[in-house]
């Protein structure tokens, strides 16, 4: 498996690999059961060494995880959090120019707005 990122359930800012961008690459990884997993994100589906799919990759299996970014994490239970999206640039590909406008816009209203900025910002 290549590089699979996603964006934060509660800011929709992009999680990046800890290769591409350390400000962003802090999380906390929760799954329905309960369990969660924090640490430094890596872009291969680890956070600290932990594989977030142990059986391997499964679509349905990673739908379900969600990312938090470390820093906006308030406590909140899994079924608290919105849905964490595929991260459109696999936390890794895209430009500079986007990284640095997420930094400076601080957070996305919802997805859709995320999609409309990486659109104009990532080089894709």
């Amino acid at each position: 498996m290549g590089f699979i990122s996603k964006t934060c359930a509660k800011t929709h800012l992009p999680v990046t690999s800890s290769y591409k961008d350390m400000d962003l690459a802090e999380v906390v990884a929760l799954y329905p059961n309960g369990k969660k997993v924090e640490g430094i994100y890596d872009g291969y589906a680890r956070v600290n060494g932990v594989n977030l799919m142990l059986e391997g990759y499964d679509q349905k299996k990673w739908d379900e995880i969600k990312f938090v970014l470390k820093r906006s994490y308030a406590g909140e239970d899994y079924k608290d959090l919105g849905k964490s999206h595929d991260e459109l640039a696999q936390g890794f590909f895209m430009s500079d120019e986007f990284l640095d406008y997420c930094k400076e816009k601080g957070k996305f209203k919802n997805h859709a707005e995320y999609k409309k900025a990486f659109s104009k910002y990532a080089n894709w």
